[in-house]
């Protein structure tokens, strides 16, 4: 995941694309605002969602499936929960949220969630290898 964030906010700054808040401003609707706070750094990748390929991929590879169901909840909604099938739903539900708040162009969310996946995948196949019969114990 901390690999996720450094290549997304290294293609923010790199690509620095202007946010949808800017750009519908700019086309003439200046009363236009997101449902989520706009963060103050450029679009493209989402970071958000980079970092939740990133966590849905490795959790993944490290269970051999993605079918494991979980509930989680939120520090900004407390006693609310969301229940998924699989880590990569709660991942692409992440990225769905973050085009229907407005604050990111779709393009953002795909990549960001392409990207990051990739990522676990070279990580996982690079560093983390089965402990066979290196243990301590």
């Amino acid at each position: 995941m901390a690999d996720a964030a450094i290549c997304a906010w290294d293609a923010k700054y790199t690509y620095n694309f202007w946010r949808p808040v800017t750009a519908i401003r700019a086309a003439g609707n200046l009363t236009w605002s997101s449902f989520v706070v706009t963060p103050p750094f450029p679009d493209y990748v989402s970071g958000h969602i980079t970092i939740s390929g990133a966590a849905s991929k490795s959790l993944s590879l490290f269970y051999g499936t993605d079918n494991i169901s979980f509930t989680t909840g939120s520090d900004f909604l407390p006693g609310v929960t969301r229940s998924f099938g699989s880590f990569s739903a709660a991942s692409n539900e992440a990225a769905i949220s973050r085009l229907y708040g407005g604050i990111h162009f779709r393009s953002a969310n795909e990549d960001g969630l392409a990207t990051g996946m990739a990522i676990a995948d070279w990580i996982f196949t690079h560093y983390l290898e089965p402990k066979g019969n290196r243990s301590r114990k």
